[in-house]
């Protein structure tokens, strides 16, 4: 299961996967985006302090995904362009071979992991400049 949440104060994009994710689970979040910020339908561009917004992917609770699922870039990578600049990463040490993946969504971010049960450094770190 994928749920995107938006803490739009902050300006973070939480994406949260449980369990082993499915095509079906990805292309749900993918609608589920665009249906409640239909601009993410148009390539977003970073434009400013404000233009841009920082990731907080949670796989706390992640198995895997299906073979052949696609991945978290499919969620993203289509509508994000430049504008994320941070993209912390909550998971364990089995999903660190993820970083050059991760890299490739957003190839202007930082990308950080942080272990499990550290959401609120990741959070912290994602505030910061």
């Amino acid at each position: 299961m994928i749920n995107l949440e938006a803490n739009e104060a902050d300006r973070i994009l939480v994406i949260r996967m449980t369990g082993t994710i499915s095509e079906a689970d990805i292309d749900g979040a993918i609608d589920s985006l665009q249906e409640r910020y239909p601009a993410v339908g148009v390539h977003l561009r970073g434009s400013g302090p404000r233009g841009t917004f920082n990731m907080l992917v949670d796989w706390q609770g992640l198995e895997g995904w299906d073979m052949g699922a696609k991945t978290l870039g499919t969620v993203t990578s289509r509508t994000i362009g430049d504008a994320v600049r941070k993209i912390a990463v909550l998971a364990d040490a089995r999903f660190a071979d993820e970083l050059p993946r991760l890299a490739d969504v957003a190839t202007q971010a930082v990308v950080r992991f942080f272990p499990t049960g550290s959401s609120e450094d990741a959070i912290a770190w994602l505030r910061t400049a």
